[in-house]
């Protein structure tokens, strides 16, 4: 139990910041302590960035100060996607791990799996390789969400020419149309950087497929990893 629901009792507003919040979010409520309140007890992602906790919950972001415990605002979640740079490639291995698909009903791998060769080769010294570039999804100076491609010989090889894409974000974050904002804003630099098309490896059971499938990748073969999950190959015109 973190410290922000420990204290849940603690929380409070002033009356401009609960306006701000109804303004926001356009609440139709008198009591926006109580509303929050409810928030963190059905958070779906809690985290503290500097003076302050952030509470995600269906799509909305709450601000807290860590001291006072003062509800400072609220509004939808709308990350700012920009070009990735270098200091972000150290987030890439959390990226990376939570790139791997794991069926409903299965237990997560350990986080030594993106120390696999097959796995690792994805963002190992990530800048160097032809094709490396990458996006971000930034929420509250927090890096949430990270696309990027390389041309090396993985799961997803085409040719020399063709950038493999992967994308991922963490768990509290999805389902509220980042990906889709991560993966037009690379296409987008993909195509700046003269690239004509890219591809990526998916498992042919993995939910994602369709919504690869509705930015415009085409399966091209179906095979094996190795590990034996029965892949797609699918490409992406620009």
């Amino acid at each position: 139990m973190n410290e922000l629901i420990k204290n849940i009792n603690k929380l409070h507003t002033t009356e401009l910041g609960a306006e701000r919040i109804k303004r926001n979010l356009t609440l139709g409520i008198d009591d926006v302590v109580t509303w929050c309140k409810k928030c963190l007890n059905k958070a779906d992602f809690m985290t503290q960035v500097g003076k302050n906790w952030y509470v995600y919950w269906e799509g909305k972001v709450i601000t807290i100060n860590a001291f006072s415990y003062t509800i400072i605002t609220a509004h939808k979640i709308s990350p700012k996607i920009r070009v990735m740079v270098n200091s972000d490639y150290l987030c890439l291995e959390e990226f990376l791990y939570q790139a791997i698909f794991v069926p409903e009903g299965m237990e997560s791998p350990p986080r030594s799996i993106i120390e696999e060769p097959e796995i690792f080769v994805y963002i190992h010294d990530f800048g160097l390789k032809a094709g490396d570039l990458g996006v971000v999804a930034e929420q509250n100076g927090q890096i949430i969400g990270a696309a990027w491609t390389r041309i090396i010989s993985a799961f997803g090889h085409i040719d020399e020419n063709t950038p493999e894409l992967a994308i991922s974000l963490l768990p509290g974050f999805r389902n509220y149309g980042i990906g889709t904002k991560l993966m037009n804003k690379i296409f987008q630099l993909l195509r700046i950087n003269g690239y004509k098309q890219t591809s990526l490896s998916v498992q042919k059971d993995n939910p994602a497929v369709k919504f690869y499938q509705d930015l415009g990748y085409e399966v091209v073969d179906e095979k094996y990893d190795h590990v034996g999950n029965n892949d797609y190959l699918m490409i992406k015109r620009l």
